[in-house]
Order: structure tokens, then C-alpha cells, then sequence
């Protein structure tokens, strides 16, 4: 039985019409953007990439934790499960699941860190990157040699997970997603497929509670190279800090435990005009000029160049002063910053 093109045309002229009622406020984004970081379209389609990924592998457990270890039998579950493509990431879209502040700002770091991660190999081969990381693994500490070992094991997993997606550049793999992020699209995700199968029955549900009952956060790269980062901290001078040194993922660790920065402000620095809050945190941690502008001209990859001059008339107790601030609770910032722009009209009374 063949389907008349005429009713698929009719959906989506339907659709498209639906969705134009939104184009004033997608013209608003682009023409009134809020922050002063440049969304290429290179970062736009990584972060697209990246959420379509997450959320079919999100899919495609659930639905195998439902069949294995719940008996369950439902045909199209079964289908989501053994499917190499997505599934409920249109629905989510189209529903406005997926635009959430505290989502859309991981999603935009991990992007920004496949675009860091470019920027790097532009400057060093892969292998030579994963030899600065195999170094560790001679070393006399059995700790760091385990610890090492643990981080080359995720970013494996990692390269795999971006491999197996399709897309080549985004290592997307769910043992990276924070807890709070991992939560905040199971269940989105649960009521997609209940959707989509117009299935109902409690094995779905059971089928998160696991997946997030066995999520392991320390098995995520981030928080592998943490605890490297501390380790060979203990070894290590401030000398050899340095992304071709230590690879992209160890550096921005080391950086972070000495700066009391996260990974995640480092990485959203690096997007920033001309990197500049991540200069500032070099010049707090004391890095040698000549160090600072070799990690700015490997990381930065434009913009104006950063110069011995300029990086050394950085008062250093200033930059100290402003990384402590940053450093910070998140939501004390934020409430801050709420109360400054909430009563600015206030103050002259």
C-alpha cells in the first residue's frame, strides 16, 4: 500500500507553519546576543552533534537494561535498543526538553573542548599526544602509573564513543556526563519512548532507576585526569604545565587544581574574546611570560596575540584577587550578578 506524497506534504507544511510562529525569536538570538562569545558554526553543529548523541545513547540503554534485565518484550523498545540511530532526540527538541540553562552550558563546554582539542592536533600528532601521556605509566608511583593507565582507558572509550557515532570529532560517552546532567535527560528520554511505543508499563522506569543507580562519576575522563593532575602535581613543577606536555585533558586539570578554577571555567575562558579570563588565571598561578604565550598561541587559535609585555603589565595580586572571585560558588555568583542588575536602578536613591 503505497502512502500519498500529497498527506506527507500537508504534515509538513503544517509543521513548517507551526514552527515560523518562533522565527522572531530566533532573529532576537542572533541579533541580540547576551554574551560576547562568538556561536560559530562550527561549535553550533558540534553542540547539536553532541546532544544527538547523548540522548540515543541514553535511549538505546534504557531500552537494553528494560529488555535484559526486565523481560521486556515490546517490539519497538526492543528496535530503539538494537538501533544505530536516534530515536526521541526529535520529540525532546521539538517539545523544548533540551534547552534547559544548566544542560545547554555543559553541552556548550563539551563542545568548546572538541574545538580545543583541534586546535591541538593542529599543533601535535595524536600519537604524540598519547606518548605525553603514556610517559606516566613507567612511573616509579604506582598510583600515578594506575592513574595514567585509567585516563589513556577513558579516552579510548571516548575516541570510540565519537567514532561510533558517526561523526568523527565528538567523543560523546555517558560515563562523562556530570550526575545532575545524566538525570536531567533520563527521564525526558523515559517519556519520549513511552511515547513513541505507546508503552506504559513500569519496566522503562525501572530500566533509569538503574542506569542512574550505576552511574559512576570518577570513571569520566574529567575526573580521571583530576586525580592524575594531583598526582603528578606532587611530582611536577609548573615548568612543564603545558597542553602539548600533558596532553589537553591533563593540562587543563593541572591548571584548575592550581588555580582553583573547574576544568569547565577554563574551558569556557578559552571561548571568551582573546581568552582573556584564562590569561588571568596564568598570570595568577605565576606562569613565566614566555610559558603563558606558548600555551595562548596553542590554545587560542586568533584574535590579537598576546605579547611579553602586555601579559607581564598584569597586576598579579589583581589577577589573584579576580580568579578567587570566579572561583566561587556558581549560584553565589549568579545571585550576585542578579542583585547587581535587579537594583542598579535602585542605588542613586
Amino acid at each position: 500500500m503505497h502512502q500519498n506524497p500529497g498527506v506527507g506534504l500537508v504534515q509538513q507544511a503544517a509543521a513548517i507553519g507551526a514552527s515560523s510562529a518562533h522565527i522572531s525569536d530566533d532573529f532576537a538570538a542572533a541579533l541580540f546576543p547576551k554574551s560576547e562569545i562568538i556561536l560559530s558554526d562550527r561549535i553550533v553543529s558540534h553542540g547539536r552533534q553532541y546532544l544527538k548523541t547523548i540522548v540515543q545513547q541514553i535511549e538505546t540503554e534504557i531500552c537494553v537494561i528494560a529488555a535484559k534485565d526486565y523481560g521486556l518484550t515490546h517490539d519497538i523498545i526492543i528496535e530503539i535498543g538494537n538501533s544505530d540511530r536516534g530515536h526521541c532526540y526529535p520529540l525532546l527538541q521539538n517539545a523544548g526538553l533540551l534547552e534547559t540553562k544548566m544542560l545547554l552550558d555543559h553541552v556548550f563546554t563539551c563542545s568548546q573542548r572538541v574545538e580545543l582539542g583541534a586546535r591541538l592536533l593542529r599543533k601535535i600528532s595524536q600519537t604524540d599526544l598519547e606518548s605525553a601521556l603514556i610517559r606516566h605509566l613507567d612511573n616509579e608511583d604506582r598510583a600515578i602509573a594506575d592513574a595514567a593507565m585509567a585516563l589513556l582507558v577513558a579516552q579510548s572509550r571516548d575516541i570510540s564513543a565519537g567514532a561510533g557515532s558517526g561523526s568523527g570529532a565528538i567523543n560523546a560517552h555517558i560515563d562523562n556526563l556530570p550526575a545532575e546532567i545524566l538525570f536531567a535527560l533520563v527521564w525526558p528520554v523515559v517519556a519520549a519512548i513511552q511515547k513513541l511505543s505507546s508503552y506504559d508499563g513500569s519496566e522503562l522506569t525501572k530500566a533509569a532507576e538503574k542506569l542512574l543507580g550505576r552511574h559512576d562519576e570518577g570513571a569520566g575522563t574529567q575526573s580521571r585526569a583530576q586525580r592524575l593532575a594531583q598526582l603528578v602535581d606532587q611530582q611536577t613543577d609548573s615548568e612543564n604545565l603545558h597542553p602539548l606536555h600533558d596532553g589537553l585533558d591533563l593540562f587543563l586539570a593541572r591548571l584548575a587544581k592550581r588555580s582553583g578554577l573547574t576544568v569547565d571555567q577554563l574551558i569556557l575562558f578559552t571561548a571568551e574574546p582573546n581568552m582573556m579570563r584564562f590569561v588571568l588565571a596564568m598570570r595568577a598561578i605565576n606562569l613565566p611570560a614566555q610559558q603563558a604565550l606558548s600555551i595562548f598561541a596553542v590554545l587560542e587559535g586568533g584574535g590579537k596575540l598576546l605579547t611579553p609585555a602586555s601579559y607581564n603589565e598584569i597586576d598579579h595580586r589583581q589577577a589573584v584577587a579576580l580568579v578567587k572571585k570566579w572561583s566561587s560558588n556558581a549560584l553565589y555568583q549568579d545571585a550576585l550578578h542578579q542583585l547587581k542588575v535587579h537594583y542598579a536602578g535602585l542605588s542613586e536613591e
